[in-house]
């Protein structure tokens, strides 16, 4: 099963870097194939530009670095996302994935009768971190936010889409930390 982790966090010491570590680790234990997209690392735009936004509908591509996580993701069979939620939402560099990748002709095709998926992820992990409380998280709307996100990668092809949230996470235990670490690592590694 070949593995993309995609993570969006410019801080290397941050919670968000620790699972990419502990998820890494638990993929070379296991001899699995891996790719990694950092975001940030790969100095990312997230902002749709003109000449991308004229040609959008024609799945045509000019970014190379678009290509490049394009050629990724069809390779895939599981996609394990990593984020903070900042502001109630993503940080802007997934959000302008989602728009930039997951284009008409490239990763689903609209004929008129609807959305139809192109890709083929057969499990998706998402992993997100805050500084609010679970509970608040979800009491702000957040699920809105989380139902937005499910909608769009189902319909372009993800599946088994499963969701992972620690909040407080600078204000919890070393020991709960680790556990999160431990269950994702855990959810990350099974068959499919």
């Amino acid at each position: 099963m070949k593995t993309t982790i995609i993570i969006d966090h410019p801080w290397k010491g941050s919670y968000n870097h620790a699972i990419l570590n502990s998820l890494k680790k638990k993929l070379e234990k296991n001899n699995s194939d891996y790719n990694v997209i950092d975001l940030c690392k790969d100095n990312f735009n997230p902002m749709m530009q003109i000449e991308e936004l004229e040609h959008y509908q024609s799945g045509e591509i000019f970014d190379p670095l678009v290509k490049e996580y394009v050629n990724i993701i069809r390779k895939t069979d599981q996609v394990i996302f990593i984020f903070p939620i900042w502001w109630y939402s993503s940080p802007a560099g997934l959000k302008g994935f989602f728009d930039k990748v997951f284009l008409n002709k490239v990763a689903f095709y609209d004929d008129g009768d609807g959305v139809k998926p192109l890709l083929n992820i057969k499990k998706t992990m998402i992993f997100t971190t805050s500084e609010q409380s679970a509970e608040g998280i979800y009491e702000h709307g957040n699920d809105c936010f989380r139902n937005q996100i499910k909608t769009t990668l189902s319909d372009v092809g993800f599946q088994d889409i499963e969701w992972m949230h620690l909040g407080s996470v600078s204000s919890i235990t070393n020991e709960e930390r680790v556990d999160f670490l431990n269950l994702a690592a855990e959810k990350t590694t099974l068959r499919i």
